[in-house]
């Protein structure tokens, strides 16, 4: 199959990551995937290491920022040009179906229908807000998507008001955890205090990703261990640095930046989760299905999360891992605190976390769910 592949950036979190697994394993199988992407980055990179064709046509993504009337003007007007562009690539290449790796990228919808095409939304979001935009995409995906891949049972759950269940498929994420084995750690780099516990969270930093939230649990846990240190690993989109200044303000008001080492963007993610102890992702608001939590369950460490979202399917509490409430830091700190200071737990949850991830999220039950669904839909 000659497949198109949209996607709403050139970073390297989860939803790439998950990208560039697929398409890994589509060429794998004799498949000839041509991506298009809005503009080149660490994505595009890699891509082009593996030899995957990759073109850049602006795909007028939907954000935040253009909810206003300006925006809107130019996210119509940039998402025409993508849509002539595309439709006249889809010819030119004899494309066979149409692969929108995320609800963001709604171009492909239309390009598919003037085309005559298949196509296939896989969907890594739960969007709730605002409520007409929810409610605009998720008709949208529902009447243009012959399709739709869930990464977890709560986005199938989610988007089950909108579309009938039989167009819905729920395929977990899956790594090769062999690749992603290191010894490499940075506490020399960082200059770690010894006797300190390391805690840290690696997620962009948006506010439902929960970088606040994540001082506010510090605060509350140097209430009862005062040798911690805190990482954040993580940069913002384009446009809105402002939320590193008011976290720096927050750490600042609350006295904690000498408990804390933000590192921003950063390509070593298995040496910064060798690095810590605890590994907390407190998404304020429901997160699909994080790719991170797999790669610290990989790494073998005591995984917390905020109990919603894909998170439910992927720690088991107090088995797996940990669910922590989303809005109450000192109630948090309270079942995290029993962790801080048993290492010999905290080891034993990590060799359950590492069978688990093995298990259930492996890259073998991803590939043949993905090759499996593509046919079939190709097929008919």
């Amino acid at each position: 199959m000659r497949i198109l592949f949209l996607h709403s950036s050139s970073d390297m979190y989860g939803a790439s990551k998950i990208l560039l697994i697929t398409l890994q394993m589509l060429k794998k199988n004799g498949h000839k995937p041509l991506v298009v992407l809005s503009e080149d980055g660490l994505l595009s990179q890699a891509l082009k290491k593996e030899h995957i064709e990759v073109r850049f046509i602006k795909l007028g993504i939907i954000r935040r920022k253009y909810f206003n009337f300006k925006g809107l003007i130019n996210r119509f007007r940039t998402l025409w040009i993508a849509k002539n562009q595309l439709t006249e690539l889809c010819i030119q290449e004899n494309i066979d179906l149409i692969y929108s790796n995320t609800a963001a990228v709604i171009v492909g919808s239309w390009v598919a229908r003037k085309c005559r095409l298949k196509h296939v939304f896989h969907i890594h979001e739960i969007i709730q807000s605002p409520p007409w935009f929810a409610f605009l995409i998720h008709k949208m995906i529902a009447r243009n998507a012959d399709h739709v891949i869930a990464v977890s049972r709560a986005v199938k759950d989610h988007l089950s008001t909108f579309i009938p269940q039989h167009k819905i498929s729920v395929i977990y994420n899956g790594l090769d955890y062999s690749s992603l084995s290191s010894n490499q750690n940075l506490s020399k780099e960082l200059s770690l205090r010894p006797n300190h516990l390391i805690i840290g969270m690696i997620a962009r930093v948006h506010p439902w990703k929960g970088q606040s939230y994540f001082i506010d649990l510090a605060e509350a846990l140097l209430q009862k261990k005062s040798a911690l240190t805190f990482i954040m690993v993580g940069d913002a989109y384009p446009g809105n640095e402002y939320l590193y200044d008011e976290l720096n303000a927050k750490l600042e008001t609350l006295g904690l930046k000498s408990h804390f080492i933000n590192l921003g963007y950063r390509e070593d993610i298995m040496a910064i989760l060798n690095t810590l102890d605890l590994f907390i992702l407190p998404s304020t608001a429901p997160d699909p299905f994080p790719t991170v939590i797999l790669e610290a369950m990989s790494c073998q460490k005591t995984v917390i999360a905020t109990a919603q979202g894909g998170a439910l399917e992927m720690i088991e509490h107090q088995v797996s891992g940990i669910h922590i409430p989303l809005d109450n830091a000192q109630e948090a700190a309270k079942i995290i605190s029993p962790y801080l200071s048993d290492e010999k737990i905290r080891r034993a949850m990590g060799q359950v976390a590492q069978q688990k991830v093995n298990a259930d999220f492996s890259l073998v039950s991803f590939e043949k769910n993905i090759m499996q669904l593509l046919t079939v839909i190709h097929e008919h």
